[in-house]
């Protein structure tokens, strides 16, 4: 979705859509996900950019009503101002947008951290992830076109295609080297057939999503890879590649979280299967325990002197000889007792497997149902079908628990800027605030004075908010504390994972490892 050169044909359809369009806002409706609405002529779209590094991505998508709650905005100064010009750095997967007053936004779309920044004068004013690691630097350079490298005879096919062109997309080549077997050929033939497809690529481009839900734009002569849809436009196609994928990883995620607790109940089951099919030797130990009770039951009338063993002929075998073990405190009689305990104890329990055995056969049946019919799910909606038809068939196999009534946390939640914060009440309630947060979220505290415990939640980003808004949640952390009065009050800021309750320690205290100070002027919380 982000190779080179389809951003090369994305880029055209980007200025042909969004140039003389309006910024209206941007948000973060989830996770790694960007969205920017624009404006104009009477109608409004969104340009999506997905910043995850295994479903890179950026397309124009229909208009879709935002999140009202839980968004975070981003770059809200170019609120109204117009795109001037769409244009792609000429060696990098580098597309900038530039709007009035010389602001630009450059979109990175590659690597492990692909971003977007909000530029002017040549230095970084707002990024979309990592703020601190950019804001006030100057933004990434394009890279430079260089000429290819020169492969060596022992490089793999792989390496070879790479050192030829950079920008080949990766995510074709091990279609390529099977297509054209190029395992078994020169590296002057894997450069002919390297050289055929970039050109096809460049000027007969087909806009296609393969079966395996990658983009291709290779034709369909040259790689013959079957289609699951072919477009007129690479944004369509990057449009559905891009949802395919997000649906695939979102369905797997869904899929994992029950799949394996599936698995492992079976497996269970089939191990005690495995055990229980043995029941039937209680019985012989059954026999045998009855066996020796009447035995002892023949000779009641002789003492035992306590010996740890006795043999008496067999009452059904005389000819044969029975040795038994005895209790030697016990008369012979009660070792009789004994012995038909210990039968009628393994009649029970050959009795109580077989129920078992037939209970737990239905049970296996049901959840080897419920495993291929999640298998067989292709879709997200298909598993939100699936789950609700098959939550009670879930609990009652202990694949899921039930949920305990929920009940409100113990400390107050509000929202600043887009991000949910919680305030604690008490000393209680801070210890509460501070054990559910995560390791990512920020935690604050006034400085020196008792006082809640402030956590601004941050969905296991491990950036910061914006400086804003932290100085807001600073701000009611001070409100909340005994510098209230003050004019300006120190806070001290970190993130919950710095933050440690030594042993032993009080309720609400707490230890913090790393930490800045900021100046704050207390404030209430907003209503």
């Amino acid at each position: 979705m982000n190779n080179f050169y389809a951003l090369i044909y994305l880029t055209e359809v980007l200025k042909n859509k969004c140039k003389g369009q309006t910024f209206q806002f941007s948000t973060s409706p989830h996770k790694d996900v960007w969205d920017c609405y624009l404006s104009g002529n009477g109608s409004r779209f969104r340009l999506k950019f997905s910043t995850n590094p295994e479903e890179t991505a950026l397309f124009v998508d229909s208009d879709r009503p935002p999140k009202k709650t839980n968004t975070t905005p981003f770059f809200g100064v170019l609120s109204d101002k117009s795109v001037r010009e769409v244009s792609m750095a000429e060696n990098d997967r580098f597309i900038t947008f530039c709007f009035d007053e010389d602001y630009s936004l450059m979109f990175q779309i590659f690597g492990n951290s692909p971003n977007v920044f909000l530029v002017r004068d040549n230095i970084i004013i707002e990024s979309f992830k990592s703020p601190d690691d950019f804001e006030g630097k100057t933004p990434p350079e394009p890279r430079k076109g260089s000429k290819p490298q020169t492969p060596n005879p022992d490089d793999s096919v792989k390496r070879v295609i790479t050192k030829l062109d950079k920008k080949f997309p990766r995510h074709l080549i091990p279609l390529i080297i099977d297509e054209f077997d190029l395992n078994e050929k020169s590296i002057p033939e894997i450069k002919e057939v390297i050289d055929k497809l970039i050109d096809s690529m460049l000027n007969r481009p087909e806009f296609r999503v393969l079966e395996n839900g990658n983009l291709c734009l290779v034709p369909q002569d040259l790689l013959p890879y079957s289609n699951l849809k072919v477009y007129d436009n690479v944004n369509d196609a990057i449009r559905h590649a891009y949802y395919k994928t997000s649906n695939e990883r979102r369905l797997e995620s869904r899929r994992q979280s029950i799949k394996p607790k599936i698995d492992r109940i079976i497996n269970k089951y089939e191990s005690t299967l495995d055990q229980l099919k043995h029941a039937d030797k209680g019985l012989k130990r059954a026999d045998k325990y009855e066996k020796y009770g009447h035995i002892l039951m023949a000779h009641a009338h002789e003492k035992n002197e306590f010996n740890e063993s006795v043999t008496f002929p067999d009452l059904y075998n005389p000819d044969e000889n029975v040795k038994i073990q005895l209790k030697p405190k016990l008369s012979l009689a009660e070792n009789a007792q004994y012995y038909y305990e210990k039968a009628n104890k393994s009649k029970r329990n050959v009795e109580e497997s077989k129920r078992r055995l037939g209970e737990i056969k239905k049970k296996l049946k049901k959840l080897k149902v419920l495993q291929k019919s999640l298998n067989d799910i292709d879709k997200i909606y298909e598993f939100r079908d699936w789950y609700k038809e098959n939550e009670d068939a879930l609990l009652e196999a202990g694949v899921l628990k039930a949920e305990t009534e929920k009940k409100a946390p113990p400390y107050r939640i509000l929202e600043i800027d887009g991000y949910t914060v919680w305030v604690g009440k008490n000393a209680k309630s801070n210890d509460q605030l501070t054990t559910d947060a995560h390791k990512e979220d920020v935690w604050m505290h006034a400085r020196g004075v008792s006082g809640s415990h402030v956590v601004i939640r941050m969905d296991n980003h491990k950036e910061m908010p914006p400086k804003k808004t932290l100085l807001k949640a600073a701000s009611v952390a001070a409100w909340n504390s005994k510098a209230r009065g003050s004019g300006l009050a120190p806070v001290m800021i970190t993130k919950r994972k710095y933050v440690v309750k030594p042993k032993g320690a009080p309720t609400g205290t707490v230890r913090v490892n790393r930490e800045e100070v900021e100046m704050v002027k207390p404030q209430k919380m907003p209503s």
